[in-house]
């Protein structure tokens, strides 16, 4: 039998590997998405709303490992 403490590692990796999947696929969909709203403003307006939500993406990432720690 192995102790809960040794398994942990592995768990761990694999909730990163699940959460950097889920990131990395959530913010191709959102940058598809300003992309597409944006088609037919200036390449600038379309940049400021991408940084924009890499902002809020990053600060929802915070919040939630922010969360998980209490």
């Amino acid at each position: 039998m192995t102790p809960p403490a040794a398994s942990l590692p592995g768990r761990m990796q694999r909730t990163t590997l699940l959460w950097t999947l889920v990131v990395f696929f959530g913010a191709s969909i959102a940058f598809r998405a300003v992309r597409n709203a944006t088609e037919d403003e200036p390449v600038g307006v379309t940049l400021a709303l991408e940084a924009l939500v890499a902002v809020v993406l990053v600060l929802v990432i915070v919040a939630i490992v922010r969360r998980q720690r209490d």
